[in-house]
């Protein structure tokens, strides 16, 4: 059935839909790093570097926002973000908006005197000789 469809189309438009098709699938957005650690009572400040390739302009945004990070065909950007949670970004097609990928930015909080707990109750079950 896909295939008659694709006969009754006329040249033009079919050739004209893999080069979009082609173009959108190519985009891979790439962030390093994508995890950004950080102490209690904090905000995470993350330098991020940020490319993708992509023929036509793409936006890079954080999900639900409505202003763009970045913008541009690509390439390698250093991006500066302040994250308290976990937050996805979006490479977007700059003209019609379509999701073209994301990425998963990871939010840890360090607690170093977790460790020194953990430690002297390690110290406690070891028992006296």
């Amino acid at each position: 059935m896909i295939g008659s469809l694709l006969m009754a189309l006329p040249a033009g438009l079919l050739l004209a839909l893999c080069c979009c098709c082609q173009s959108l699938a190519a985009a891979e957005l790439k962030l390093n790093p994508r995890l950004c650690l950080h102490y209690p009572q904090e905000s995470c400040e993350l330098k991020v570097k940020v490319s993708w390739q992509q023929q036509v302009p793409a936006c890079l945004y954080q999900k639900s926002a409505t202003e763009p990070l970045l913008c541009g065909n690509g390439g390698e950007q250093q991006l500066k973000l302040m994250l308290t949670s976990h937050t996805r970004l979006e490479l977007r097609a700059q003209q019609s908006g379509v999701l073209l990928d994301s990425r998963l930015v990871r939010v840890l909080q360090v607690d170093l005197n977790a460790g020194d707990q953990l430690l002297k109750r390690s110290r406690a079950s070891w028992g006296t000789p």
